[in-house]
C-alpha cells in the first residue's frame, strides 16, 4: 500500500510539475520569438542558459504534461487564436 501511494505521488509531481522552455526574440520589437531550449526543471536553469546565450530579450514559459495533453496552452499567435471567428461571436455582434 506504501509503494501504491509513492507511486502515485510520483506520477502527480510528474503530471503537474512545471518544465520551462527558453524563448528567445532578437529585438524586442520581433512579433515572434523561437524556442532556443527546452524540459528545464527551474526557471533559474532556464535563466541561466539564456545568460550563457547572452540572450537581452528571452522569455522563460512554464509548461506541464497535463496542459500539453488537454491543450489548456492556447497560442498567442494572433493568426492562430483568431481565426475561429465562432469563438467572438459575442464580440462581433454588439
Amino acid at each position: 500500500m506504501k509503494g501504491l501511494l509513492v507511486i502515485l505521488i510520483l506520477v502527480i509531481a510528474y503530471v503537474f510539475y512545471p518544465r520551462y522552455d527558453l524563448m528567445i526574440k532578437q529585438s524586442p520589437f520581433d512579433e515572434h520569438s523561437t524556442l532556443e531550449g527546452s524540459g528545464y526543471l527551474t526557471e533559474g536553469r532556464c535563466r541561466d542558459a539564456a545568460n550563457a546565450m547572452h540572450a537581452r530579450y528571452y522569455h522563460c514559459s512554464a509548461k506541464n504534461l497535463w496542459g500539453q495533453i488537454f491543450g489548456t496552452y492556447t497560442s498567442y499567435d494572433p493568426k492562430e487564436r483568431y481565426a475561429d471567428p465562432d469563438l467572438f461571436r459575442d464580440l462581433h455582434t454588439q
